[in-house]
């Protein structure tokens, strides 16, 4: 069994430093926005992070998922699989994400063009046609049968995405046990952040169509306690983590190859 998934690299300790008063106020501030009306919230791994070196990518996370392990903990030998996945993952989806978002401001400006030429009959046209979804290369799939994409588009505005993984894509033989992949994947001058979820949580805290406030502080960890403190949805919680992020306050994770996940599920050869 080893061997077979020898090839899915876990996460090793890249920068110890951490604020455990920032993480927590994080991770609380999340569980808070994605409880719903029941009090039940899902589980959840938020990561920002960014590519270092040629081939690899560092990032720090937020964990509230039940039975995961910590890259640094020992647990009896257990090896943090389900974080080496999503890290992973949120690689492999990262590119078409970002072209899906480029479509997405596209499909706006084609709307706010059309009304401004009092052209609705066109516009009616092109409303059927979404969504416009990037579709990628066809050896991604190899001879499998396949989606055009491989995720759903649950909900989407210029900033944030909400989807579904579907169980085609070969990361379903590396943790057979997630029987759902629901993701949010966020963007911010610039940088990026991920949310996996075990279910889907209530969309209504998720701020979409909501202008986010912009972090304009020094990033220390004093005023990203105080920002998260006010936030209002969360587009805010992941503005804070990528800051958090960028400025080293929390524990950095290193995949030292993701090609080497990336080529395997080119490949087709989980």
């Amino acid at each position: 069994m080893a061997k077979k998934k020898s090839w899915l690299q876990m996460p090793i300790l890249h920068s110890k430093f951490h604020d455990a008063k920032l993480e927590s106020v994080l991770i609380n501030r999340s569980v808070d926005l994605l409880t719903d009306n029941k009090g039940d919230a899902p589980s959840f791994l938020f990561l920002s992070g960014a590519f270092f070196d040629v081939k690899s990518f560092a990032y720090s996370g937020l964990r509230a998922w039940k039975g995961a392990v910590k890259p640094t903990d020992s647990n009896g030998g257990r090896r943090p699989v389900l974080e080496a996945t999503f890290a992973s993952l949120s690689v492999y989806l990262s590119s078409l994400l970002a072209l899906q978002s480029d479509f997405y401001f596209a499909y706006d400006e084609i709307k706010d063009i059309l009304i401004e030429k009092k052209r609705e009959d066109l516009w009616s046209i092109v409303s059927e046609k979404l969504p416009f979804i990037s579709i990628p290369p066809k050896e991604m799939y190899g001879s499998q049968l396949s989606p055009i994409s491989p995720y759903f588009v649950i909900k989407q505005d210029d900033e944030l995405t909400l989807g579904e993984i579907y169980p085609s894509t070969y990361l379903s033989s590396i943790i057979e046990n997630i029987k759902t992949r629901f993701f949010v994947f966020y963007q911010y001058q610039g940088y990026s952040a991920f949310g996996f979820f075990n279910s889907l949580p209530d969309l209504s805290n998720f701020g979409f169509e909501e202008n986010a406030r912009d972090f304009e502080e020094e990033p220390t960890s004093e005023n990203l306690v105080k920002y998260l403190k006010n936030a209002k949805n969360l587009k805010e919680v992941l503005i804070a983590l990528i800051n958090a992020h960028n400025n080293a306050l929390l524990e950095q994770f290193l995949i030292p190859d993701y090609e080497l996940l990336l080529n395997k599920l080119l490949e087709g050869e989980a």
